[in-house]
């Protein structure tokens, strides 16, 4: 990831999750941190998308929630398996802001089931 990507990164999520703040292990990971409410049980899920700054972005970051609001959608390292709806990760427009967006519609969707 370049330092260019990773202000813009950074840009980004400030605009659109104000709340949520980045950190960086240089030459290690990369990523951004942050809470979202539970609708119904308020519930506060700490979420953190994060991915190694060798991969980023050529691989898509992963989203990582805790706690769980249910068992069935994670990959073994914990993170949250999820599947874009006619869309593959593209390096050059997707962003660490997409995957929180997939974290707070999950969130939203599985909330006190």
């Amino acid at each position: 990831m370049t330092t260019a990507r990773w202000e813009a990164e950074i840009r980004v999520i400030q605009s659109l999750f104000p709340w949520f703040r980045p950190f960086a292990v240089p030459g290690r990971v990369a990523g951004f941190h942050g809470y979202f409410v539970g609708p119904r049980t308020r519930i506060p899920y700490e979420v953190t998308v994060r991915s190694r700054i060798a991969d980023y972005p050529e691989k898509e970051p992963g989203v990582y929630i805790d706690p769980h609001p249910e068992s069935h959608h994670w990959i073994g390292d914990n993170r949250l398996c999820y599947v874009r709806q006619g869309h593959t990760w593209n390096p050059a427009e997707d962003t660490f802001a997409q995957a929180l967006v997939f974290a707070a519609k999950y969130i939203g969707e599985f909330d006190g089931t």
